[in-house]
């Protein structure tokens, strides 16, 4: 399965223990499904990440590991997902989460026809409900279809296990 490959990249926990940068946070780092392997922890993580990636603000990898801390969701997983977007992918994510934003409340003034320097930063501010609209909707679809996703495929995958494991006996 995906997971004993993951599985392989994940820290020691007990490394981890002796990080002195992650003993600033304490106890609540050393939760165990924020660093194990299972279906609640890293469904959540899927959920997080993926809501995570497609907010148009600043450190979105530490929000992502803010709420992997409070719903105990996997850490890695979650931090990781947020790369979703980067500098190469963004320009297409906030084209995309524009028009779904004006689809539903409308568009902002026609951002491709804005010449002079000034004029781009107030049709840029002129767009923003709908960018900042569409972000939204896209976090919270993607995050919904990434958890019943990794969820159903885990409960596949086991349940298929265990009746190959059936079979041999």
């Amino acid at each position: 399965m995906l997971k004993n490959v993951i599985k392989r990249f994940f820290p020691d926990l007990e490394k981890i223990k002796e990080e002195k940068v992650l003993k600033i946070l304490g106890p609540a780092i050393l939760q165990p499904n924020l660093w194990h392997l299972n279906r609640k922890s890293v469904s959540r993580a899927i959920a997080i990440g993926l809501f995570c990636a497609f907010l148009p603000i600043p450190l979105q990898m530490v929000l992502a590991a803010f709420f992997a801390i409070i719903f105990a969701a996997n850490l890695p997983i979650s931090v990781i997902l947020v790369w979703i977007t980067n500098p190469i992918t963004i320009p297409p994510i906030l084209l995309i989460a524009y028009k779904i934003g004006a689809l539903i409340i409308g568009p902002g003034d026609d951002v491709l026809s804005i010449g002079s320097d000034f004029d781009f930063i107030s049709g840029t501010i002129k767009v923003w409900k709908p960018v900042l609209i569409g972000s939204l909707i896209m976090s919270v679809v993607s995050s919904f279809i990434g958890y019943l996703i990794v969820s159903i495929y885990w409960r596949v995958y086991v349940s298929s296990s265990w009746h190959n494991r059936k079979k041999i006996k």
